[in-house]
């Protein structure tokens, strides 16, 4: 039984996140330590799934330009997003220049998230 209430728990937080990027390309995925977010991330159909506690993804994100035009109009999820340098910058680079890439973002805390972005909790 617990099994499947995990199941249905994480299809309805899938269905949250696809119905923000519905709204907008950047989702942002808050909640303490330990919560699940990353095993929620990596379930989600169609994503480039990236560890920004990488050294090897944050040197991969330095040039936030070429990396979201290597995306394409794919979907990426940013797990850990405040260990990249700029993180802001590249969700702005995002926004307003790569309109078909779809984020989700993932920390603990929002990075000043702005109008640009759903926030889901």
């Amino acid at each position: 039984m617990q099994s499947w209430l995990h199941v249905e728990q994480a299809r309805e937080w899938i269905d949250r996140i696809e119905a923000a990027w519905s709204r907008r390309s950047i989702v942002w995925l808050v909640g303490v330590r330990r919560t699940g977010k990353t095993v929620l991330c990596q379930s989600l159909p169609s994503v480039r799934y990236l560890d920004c506690e990488l050294p090897s993804v944050r040197r991969q994100l330095t040039d936030p330009e070429a990396f979201l035009a290597s995306v394409g109009s794919g979907r990426v999820v940013l797990d850990e997003i405040h260990r990249l340098d700029q993180p802001a910058e590249l969700l702005k680079v995002a926004a307003d220049h790569f309109p078909g890439v779809r984020i989700v973002a993932t920390g603990s805390s929002t990075l000043g998230a702005s109008s640009r972005s759903s926030v889901v909790r």
